[in-house]
């Protein structure tokens, strides 16, 4: 967190939370009852990524649903808004009327896709190499070329001479557990299979056998200090590279969760067992392809998310984004893609009231208002932005 203001943003969830939770100003394109949707809770630039879906295509999207919760839309546009101001400072490739042009062709294509998407594909789309941005799209297919399960397993694991594959110690990374930790995640590992989605659970059978677990270190900013594991699995077939990891990450409670009302919270604990199962669920909401190794476990009175590690999960890295013409192209990429999750994610919300609510809240809140909206985002973006440089350095000096 000491490195850049952008990375200590990534680590001070909290502190966003603290200063925007229930904020008036949500009220002037929201605050109903009907703009709120699954949010990821803590979007920022590098929370969006590259990975293979269940469909077997490699997608751009949300790739962490730690923080996800039901809250005001505007909460993830704000909070993206401002990791482009921070992420472009800290690039130095862009002035400052450049990023604020960046930043309005967020909002505006934000709103643009909420109120004019008529895809009857909503819950199948997804945003790959043939129907995203040349700056992505050519991002897309080096990592499609470059990844694989084969380079995935490679680096993480090794074979033993006796022909069974194993993790690897990698210092910093991962490292072996003891054979009592083993034992406590092979015996909370059946609870995990019955917590898959019920349209996966036959697919899931066939991977149930545990090759190995080791514990990961040092892995994300604002999740360090939590307990993780990576369990290798075998795979189905006599292939050498079908074996999968699965990600066991302990949950916490979302960063905006002490913010909630009691109402909500009462909503909240109603609706989900515990936070593994809210992560699970918010997953499902928000991903047009949700992994169909998705569960949650429970092991010494906590809380585990289980979900594939992708072999292609890679950032898109911003630094190579030079011309301004491309820059706006993915600042409007990065709002369609949000805006649609948002979007699949509200249908899925609202579909015993009226799955279209939420388009139509929005509509009516932004029709004609559309400048408005984008001058307002960027005034938060770049305000709170100079905010969080000044935070950091009164932590840099703190510590």
């Amino acid at each position: 967190m000491k490195n850049d203001p952008y990375s200590f943003f990534r680590g001070s969830n909290h502190l966003f939370w603290s200063d925007f939770a229930g904020d008036w100003q949500i009220n002037r394109f929201g605050g109903s009852a009907f703009s709120r949707t699954w949010i990821e809770g803590d979007s920022h630039v590098y929370n969006m990524g590259a990975y293979l879906n269940n469909a077997g295509h490699v997608a751009f999207g949300f790739d962490d649903y730690d923080d996800a919760l039901v809250a005001d839309y505007q909460y993830d546009i704000w909070r993206f808004c401002i990791s482009m101001v921070l992420d472009a400072w800290q690039n130095k490739k862009f002035d400052d009327k450049e990023l604020s042009k960046a930043i309005r062709v967020f909002a505006k294509t934000y709103l643009k896709t909420i109120t004019s998407f008529d895809r009857v594909d909503l819950f199948s789309c997804s945003f790959n190499q043939h129907n995203t941005c040349k700056p992505l799209s050519r991002f897309l297919a080096k990592t499609s070329k470059k990844y694989s399960r084969e380079r995935m397993l490679g680096k993480w694991t090794e074979v033993s001479d006796g022909n069974v594959r194993k993790f690897r110690v990698i210092e910093g990374k991962l490292s072996s557990v003891d054979a009592e930790t083993r034992r406590k995640i092979s015996q909370a590992f059946q609870g995990y299979l019955r917590t898959i989605p019920e349209e996966f659970a036959s697919v899931n059978e066939l991977h149930n056998k545990i090759l190995d677990v080791a514990e990961r270190r040092g892995a994300g900013t604002g999740s360090l200090g939590l307990r993780r594991y990576y369990v290798l699995i075998a795979g189905n077939t006599e292939h050498a590279y079908d074996d999968l990891i699965l990600d066991v990450k302990q949950q916490k409670h979302p960063t905006a969760f002490a913010y909630l009302s009691d109402e909500e919270v009462k909503e909240y604990e109603y609706n989900f067992e515990n936070h593994a199962h809210r992560h699970a669920e918010a997953y499902k909401a928000l991903a047009e392809h949700p992994d169909q190794h998705l569960g949650w476990l429970s092991m010494d009175g906590e809380c585990f998310s289980v979900r594939e590690r992708s072999p292609f999960k890679n950032d898109f890295p911003t630094v190579m984004l030079e011309k301004t013409k491309n820059y706006y192209r993915m600042a409007a990429q990065w709002a369609e893609i949000m805006a649609t999750k948002h979007l699949r994610a509200a249908r899925r919300l609202n579909h015993s009231v009226d799955q279209y609510v939420f388009e139509a809240t929005i509509n009516r809140i932004a029709r004609d208002r559309e400048e408005e909206f984008a001058i307002f985002t960027a005034r938060i973006a770049k305000s709170y932005a100079m905010q969080v440089r000044k935070d950091w350095l009164y932590f840099c000096e703190g510590f």
